[in-house]
């Protein structure tokens, strides 16, 4: 017996989505195990070669690290940031080193002679500003590229600062971008930074799969979904019934069926019409022949 009944009105009815591959929504954990490895042995060394600049003492610790498009990740930002635009060839999307606007200031007041810590307004930075702060972000790539080898493309180069998020169009709206999120502390102040990179310049050097396993994708993903369990079941004609019978329904009513007896049931995999089938026995279980495998039928 089958109940025909009309979805509620309004009622969300969710669509299966196509998946890219080749833009993942989430980082694998071997990806992230991997990453962050290296990010924690470069943040020892970045933090070593800020506190000779610095002249104070720097610790800087890694946080998280997650996948975003461009647009999610610009969402995080204050309106009014510092970020230092990096080119990535070939592709069109930069990277992007972003620092707040009072720790860019105290840092530079530093590394020009000054041990003050006092907060100073939010301003653009100046042109000779904005060189100090490219010079910071270029020997963190540098050290980047030391301490990940060719896991980090030596394509990275520093081009520009911008000062508003939304203005800095590094990359379009729905490109993933890789978020590496650290913690600065210098002296008695500490800030948070993010450094994004585009993901199509790092997936595929942090873990490539081996060149006879790439051949092979789609045996290999065809292997691992032969193995998943799958719910069949053996199904009569549905018969339409009104609503007024079924609420009066009591133990012991009979309803006739429309299936014929000598016709086929259907064979259902997961809501799917595969095949058709005889019903029969295997030993002192029941079970089914299959007479039809027309797919749809």
């Amino acid at each position: 017996m089958t109940v025909h009944t009309k979805s509620a009105v309004g009622a969300r009815v969710d669509e299966p989505e196509a998946y890219d591959f080749d833009r993942p929504t989430t980082l694998g954990r071997d990806h992230v195990r991997l990453l962050r490895g290296a990010l924690e042995s470069f943040a020892r060394q970045w933090q070593t070669q800020l506190t000779t600049r610095l002249r104070a003492v720097c610790r800087i610790t890694v946080g998280d690290i997650h996948l975003a498009t461009y647009d999610e990740y610009v969402e995080t930002l204050p309106a009014t940031t510092v970020m230092v635009l990096c080119g990535v060839d070939p592709l069109q999307a930069r990277a992007i080193m972003q620092f707040p606007v009072q720790s860019s200031l105290r840092w530079i007041t530093r590394m020009v002679g000054s041990d003050t810590e006092s907060t100073v307004p939010d301003r653009e930075l100046t042109i000779i500003e904005q060189a100090i702060m490219r010079s910071i972000v270029a020997d963190a790539l540098d050290v980047l590229h030391y301490t990940m080898g060719d896991s980090f493309p030596s394509e990275f180069k520093v081009e520009t600062v911008r000062f508003g998020a939304r203005t800095a169009q590094a990359a379009a709206t729905t490109d993933s971008m890789i978020v590496i999120e650290f913690r600065i502390a210098v002296g008695e102040t500490s800030a948070a930074i993010t450094f994004a990179v585009p993901a199509e310049a790092l997936s595929d050097e942090i873990a490539p799969l081996p060149a006879e396993e790439r051949a092979h994708v789609g045996d290999l993903m065809a292997e691992q979904l032969s193995e998943v369990p799958v719910r069949v079941a053996l199904r009569f004609q549905p018969t339409p019934v009104s609503s007024q019978i079924v609420l009066g329904l009591a133990e012991g009513d009979v309803i006739r069926l429309g299936h014929s007896k000598n016709k086929p049931l259907s064979v259902v995999v997961e809501g799917q019409t595969l095949a058709r089938a005889a019903v029969g026995a295997s030993g002192a279980q029941l079970a089914c022949v299959i007479v039809d495998t027309r797919e749809g039928s």
